[in-house]
């Protein structure tokens, strides 16, 4: 059986201070404005599959939220 994205929550990830999405399983749009956080939502989601847990410097400094010193947080959920 295939897995599909359910979820993903982001905390102090760049313009996103709370933002959850629950994805349908079959077709999800995401629509808005220019530079309302569309394109780093895809951004989080990369970024927790494919670089390391635990990242410093110019990487981290990039994800930082720009209303909160907090450090950031992406949450991806799974389902099949």
């Amino acid at each position: 059986p295939s897995m599909y994205l359910k979820s993903i929550r982001l905390n102090n990830y760049r313009v996103h201070r709370e933002t959850f999405v629950e994805f349908d399983r079959h077709l999800t749009l995401i629509g808005g404005p220019n530079e309302s956080g569309k394109s780093t939502l895809v951004e989080a989601a990369h970024r927790v599959l494919f670089l390391r847990h635990r990242t410093t410097g110019e990487v981290l400094k990039e994800m930082m939220s720009l209303q909160s010193a907090e450090p950031p947080e992406v949450e991806l959920t799974f389902s099949n």
